[in-house]
């Protein structure tokens, strides 16, 4: 299934080892050599001697079993066991871990850190913040060096880059069932490939559709729920200036890959809501989706090229919807803390079930740590509902508007956070895509080709190429990137006549 993780390529079998010579056989009766001349067999023992000896013998065999027994144990009990001590995630010594995260400050991550360090006394954390620039590549690099981190923050669109570089969860942490029972769908399906789990996500992100309350109010309108809601409203909205026709305000903003903020989610997502399967894009559904996309610029003109970036035209009332993830929401607070503004759910096809979007990063642990154990007892701590909570909450003192808990008892308790309940709620039903924006991606690698990819479709048919080559193009250009990281079949070469 399109969000599902699989590694890349198959996992080598492991060589049995090799059989020990079969002894040969015991020769039958039939086949045994006859005695040489002249062989008499031994004269038998008398049998009161033979009596004799068994009684006196028996007694003694047994004595030298008991003893033999007792010996054996006491050496098992003193000293096998300090020669080959069980492993376990409580060192001898204090160490300290090296944790590579990503966006949150350090002031948000210390109560978490601190909380797992007061119950684990003799392990350390080492926070280290990365900048998101580059971020990628050097934690590839970082990871395949010595002395590489523990812990690192990752995307979970990385893992097929990342796979080799990370130790699955060890027996006794974090299990695919608690994974499964504790986490939404999504993010057993992508964290979990042949039955092992890679990491635990502290946070999980999906889409809303941001409103600007006052403007529906003006129209008496209410908040839309399904694409053509959506559209009907945004005509009701737009304002243009009569004489040059250009836009005013915007109903929203959608239609394009320049001035849409986090566009590749909004697209993909629209096409899974099709259908579409993203691993194999093909069908009728493809070109009506990606026209229907493109439509709000060029058929109903209710969003166009002139307008700032989308964020930044919500804050400023220039624009009466977007759809955006949650942690925007602190920015159009900082540029606007006047604005009326409310979220609800990103819209949907009608008769069908809904299908959303997820973006989750996740912690994972290094294949290299020299603390493997307690690396996972740190990851399996960051995934319960305690460090969830606590992040939750640390999160809402630093900036007002924490990001939706991965862990689901806690995220239960944030939904009642009415600008969080929309993408809370959205979760159960989200899928994901080797698609997702703002991962920083290097240039070469798969989220940014396969990005681009679509780009070149959406543009494809703004400047009305034909469409069933637009689309064929992006299949073709789909296949090749994911068949480089195993994720499908490598294209079949077309013979030449």
């Amino acid at each position: 299934m399109d969000n599902q993780f699989s590694l890349p390529g198959p996992i080598p079998n492991v060589p049995e080892p090799a059989l020990m010579p079969k002894p040969a056989p015991l020769s039958s009766p039939e086949e045994a050599a006859p005695p040489p001349p002249g062989y008499q067999p031994p004269a038998s023992a008398p049998p009161i001697i033979k009596s004799s000896l068994r009684k006196l013998l028996l007694p003694i065999g047994i004595g030298l079993l008991v003893v033999g027994l007792v010996s054996y144990l006491l050496f098992r009990l003193f000293v096998g066991n300090k020669a080959a001590p069980p492993q376990s995630a409580v060192p001898s010594k204090p160490v300290t871990l090296i944790y590579y995260g990503l966006w949150e400050p350090s002031s948000v991550m210390k109560p978490v850190i601190d909380a797992f360090e007061a119950k684990n006394p003799k392990i350390k954390i080492d926070y280290q913040l990365q900048a998101p620039q580059d971020y990628q590549d050097r934690v590839k690099t970082a990871l395949e060096s010595p002395g590489s981190p523990d812990v690192i923050r990752l995307h979970t669109t990385w893992l097929p880059l990342f796979a080799a570089n990370l130790l699955p969860a060890p027996p006794n942490t974090l299990s695919v069932t608690e994974l499964t029972t504790n986490f939404y769908p999504i993010v057993s399906k992508l964290l979990v490939a042949n039955n092992q789990v890679y990491g635990a996500p502290m946070t999980a992100e999906s889409l809303g559709l941001y409103i600007n309350s006052a403007m529906l109010q003006q129209k008496q309108l209410q908040p839309p729920k399904t694409w053509e809601d959506l559209l009907t409203v945004a005509k009701a909205i737009k304002e243009a200036d009569p004489l040059t026709g250009k836009l005013t305000r915007a109903g929203v903003a959608l239609g394009n890959t320049t001035n849409v903020e986090y566009w590749p989610d909004i697209v993909s997502m629209m096409l899974l809501q099709s259908g579409v399967s993203l691993t194999d894009i093909q069908g009728k559904e493809v070109a009506i989706t990606l026209t229907y996309y493109t439509d709000f610029i060029t058929k109903h003109a209710v969003w166009d090229q002139t307008m700032p970036p989308s964020v930044v035209a919500f804050a400023n009332e220039k624009v009466a919807m977007i759809i955006a993830p949650s942690w925007i929401a602190k920015d159009i607070k900082a540029i606007n803390p006047s604005l009326s503004w409310q979220v609800v759910a990103v819209p949907q096809l009608p008769d069908i079930d809904p299908v959303n979007w997820a973006s989750i990063w996740f912690e994972g642990v290094s294949k290299t740590s020299k603390y493997p154990l307690e690396s996972w007892k740190f990851v399996s701590f960051l995934a319960s509902a305690e460090a969830q909570q606590i992040l939750f909450d640390a999160a809402s003192i630093d900036r007002g508007f924490p990001q939706p808990p991965a862990n689901k008892a806690v995220a239960q308790t944030a939904s009642k956070n009415a600008v969080l309940a929309p993408f809370i709620a959205g979760l159960s039903t989200a899928k994901s895509f080797y698609t997702a924006s703002m991962t920083q991606d290097s240039k070469t690698a798969l989220n940014y080709r396969l990005i681009k990819y679509l780009e070149d479709a959406i543009n494809g048919i703004i400047s009305r190429q034909e469409t069933p080559k637009v689309v064929e193009a992006l299949r073709n250009g789909f296949t090749q990137v994911l068949s480089q990281y195993g994720l499908v079949a490598a294209p079949t070469p077309t013979p030449t006549p």
